[in-house]
């Protein structure tokens, strides 16, 4: 490995939130600390990869697992909207306003994260196989 490379990918560990009701969604940062991404048109930042929650008597730790988008390698298993209609392999996929991803609209305001690399597709309320790249260098549409 290079020596100016530090890690292979950009998957982090938090663990100072309960992320564990965001699994497969994207997020944004406020002063280093995560939280669901609501806006269909402000870039999302990264996506919660895995989320644990453990209380031992009074304590309680959290252990989480963030992927920056730009950063991930392969696939990773997104939440698709409530509202999403039938996805296919393929589909272009964008921000909704609740940290998952729903189909791309076609034209307005939006953010387009990843495509759908899931081959029988998806529907509402899946966690699907997406491949993401970096909204700010490659998907975001302001029409």
């Amino acid at each position: 490995m290079s020596s100016i490379l530090s890690k292979g990918n950009a998957i982090f560990v938090e663990t100072a939130t309960d992320l564990s009701a965001l699994i497969g969604k994207l997020v944004t940062f406020s002063a280093g600390v995560p939280a669901a991404s609501a806006s269909a048109t402000v870039p999302a930042v990264g996506i919660v990869l895995d989320a644990r929650k453990r209380t031992v008597g009074s304590t309680t730790t959290y252990d989480n697992s963030i992927g920056i988008l730009g950063g991930i390698p392969g696939t990773v298993r997104a939440k698709i909207s409530s509202t999403a209609t039938a996805i296919k392999f393929g589909d272009a996929l964008q921000q909704s306003t609740d940290g998952t991803l729903t189909n791309d609209a076609g034209s307005g305001a939006r953010v387009i994260v990843g495509i759908c690399a899931e081959l029988n597709g998806a529907v509402a309320g899946d966690l699907c196989d997406v491949v993401l790249w970096s909204p700010n260098t490659r998907g975001t549409i302001i029409s």
